[in-house]
């Protein structure tokens, strides 16, 4: 039993450390519960929001780059007129903790031509002095199944 102890101990501390590694500031949850219920609005100041208006957001929609808040917002504003939010839904462990926290949500869009799309929503977010803010927000095609 003895030989047994430091074993226990060592898994007990590993296990532990891994805990406070999944467990994700409320902040975090917060900040993406918020830009979900923008997005589902389709309100692209409600995103805008988030984005550090002395940094750049690295968003990829219908074209990539890095742009300004303001940037950003127009940006936004044109992807949410030719796409409407039909559903938008959290991924099964879609949300990630840390220093970059993240999420992933299943999408589903109607595009100009009236069609359905479907997608996946990333967007992660980054400190800045003392809140969270967007970082990056992209649609990638969604995963096969």
């Amino acid at each position: 039993m003895k030989r047994l102890a430091p074993i226990l101990l060592a898994l007990a501390s590993t296990l532990a450390a891994r805990a406070e590694e999944e467990e994700i500031d409320p902040a975090v949850v917060a900040a993406f519960d918020e830009i979900a219920s923008a997005w589902r609005a389709g309100d692209a100041r409600a995103v805008g929001a988030w984005i550090d208006k002395d940094s750049k957001v690295s968003l990829s929609l219908d074209r990539s780059g890095s742009y300004s808040k303001d940037q950003a917002i127009s940006l936004l504003k044109d992807y949410f007129e030719a796409n409407d939010v039909v559903s938008l839904k959290l991924e099964k462990d879609g949300m990630k903790g840390g220093s970059s926290p993240s999420a992933t949500w299943d999408y589903v869009t109607t595009d100009a031509d009236g069609r359905k799309v479907s997608a996946r929503l990333f967007v992660s977010l980054v400190r800045r002095k003392d809140r969270w803010v967007l970082s990056r927000v992209a649609i990638y095609p969604a995963r096969d199944r």
